[in-house]
């Protein structure tokens, strides 16, 4: 039976987008303990992918449990938000940035110790373990970037026979996976501190993330769900009549988006052109080259809605020290909430992005059920 991964892509509280989409698929299968083999996560998405790979009962338990987890989400769970803990952290910046090079630590604008307590209490390692041990599913990826040497790794827990690689800057590792390696894959460069693993400072893994897909696959999934958190295609362009000086934070903004939603999108279409131009090739001309391809079913679901448009009506949820900062306004509109929408973990915003997700899941009812056809999994892989 062909074996399926989904992919859980980063993007900081737009990644409550996610959960709404497995809800969906929870709901057409009640009954299913473990639909994906695979399971990669990056960024956000790791946080959500430890969870799933964690689950010791029915899929949809487990989701009810996600989805309590997001919806009751507030600032200070994620990072230490209060006026004086962000004046604190910013005159740290300050300090490390005029001090002696000897003296400088990892320099982040957010303390996000109160994650890994969160993280201490809903994620349960030994699950995963067992998960693995028992054959429930066969691997779980997350991805973090080395800022040393600039190399995208993905660290993974799976079955005996999964080899690591390595391809100029991709590489897998397989290792057994801690609070540290999701405390790594979510540290949003320059929002939140580097995580030290063995000999190397690593942060959010979609920093030099280009192939997202190729993790899964390696991994042994024939055909993968990837849930992304970029509205791009449903974002007009608007030109301004009379353009402005950009601000820092409009930079910053694209900066991200650059790194968290439009890498995973120009993958995705390579990989498409991929699978075309393969079924054009006939399988004997590809034996003869030495080359071992095949067509990889792809299930994208992405946001139907532009996000910032949803994260515009939050703002005022943010300290204002940090909506300064994030450059987002109460007038605006939507213009002014893209960076702020990566670091918006308020309870009503995410709340918006779970019932986006579960609208977006239903949606692509048919699509589930063609991508789950033939697939190996059920009820009787409990």
């Amino acid at each position: 039976m062909t074996k399926t991964g989904v992919i859980l892509t980063g993007g900081g509280a737009r990644a409550a987008y996610q959960v709404g989409v497995l809800r969906a698929v929870a709901d057409m299968y009640p009954d299913w303990h473990y639909p994906f083999n695979v399971i990669v996560g990056t960024s956000a998405g790791a946080i959500n992918a430890m969870a799933l790979a964690g689950s010791r009962g029915l899929f949809r338990h487990n989701i009810d449990h996600l989805d309590r987890v997001w919806s009751e989400l507030t600032m200070d769970r994620i990072f230490r938000s209060s006026s004086f803990s962000l004046v604190r952290s910013l005159s740290s910046v300050a300090g490390k940035f005029i001090s002696r090079p000897a003296d400088r630590g990892p320099v982040s604008l957010l303390d996000n110790a109160p994650l890994r307590d969160l993280l201490e209490q809903e994620i349960n390692l030994e699950n995963i373990r067992e998960t693995i041990r028992e054959g429930h599913i066969d691997a779980l990826g997350l991805n973090a970037c080395g800022y040393s040497t600039g190399q995208n790794i993905c660290f993974f827990q799976g079955v005996e026979g999964l080899e690591g690689w390595s391809v100029g800057q991709r590489a897998g590792t397989r290792t057994e996976l801690t609070l540290d390696h999701i405390m790594a894959s979510s540290a949003i460069p320059t929002l939140f501190p580097p995580v030290r693993i063995n000999r190397e400072y690593f942060g959010d893994g979609a920093t030099r993330q280009m192939a997202h897909i190729s993790p899964a696959l390696r991994l042994g999934a024939r055909k993968v769900m990837v849930v992304g958190v970029s509205a791009n295609q449903m974002s007009p362009v608007r030109r301004p009549v009379k353009p402005d000086m950009p601000t820092m934070s409009q930079v910053l903004g694209h900066v991200f988006n650059g790194i968290f939603l439009d890498t995973l999108d120009y993958d995705i279409d390579r990989s498409r052109i991929i699978n075309q131009l393969l079924e054009l090739i006939p399988p004997e001309r590809l034996k003869e080259a030495g080359l071992d391809l095949s067509p990889v079913e792809i299930l994208e679901i992405s946001p139907s809605q532009p996000i910032d448009e949803i994260a515009a009506k939050y703002v005022d949820g943010m300290p204002l020290i940090l909506r300064r900062l994030a450059g987002a306004s109460d007038t605006e509109g939507d213009s002014s909430a893209s960076l702020a929408s990566f670091l918006l973990f308020d309870h009503r915003f995410c709340k918006d992005l779970i019932n986006l997700g579960y609208r977006d899941g239903q949606s692509h009812a048919r699509q589930i059920e063609r991508f789950f056809s033939g697939a190996r999994v059920g009820p009787e892989s409990a």
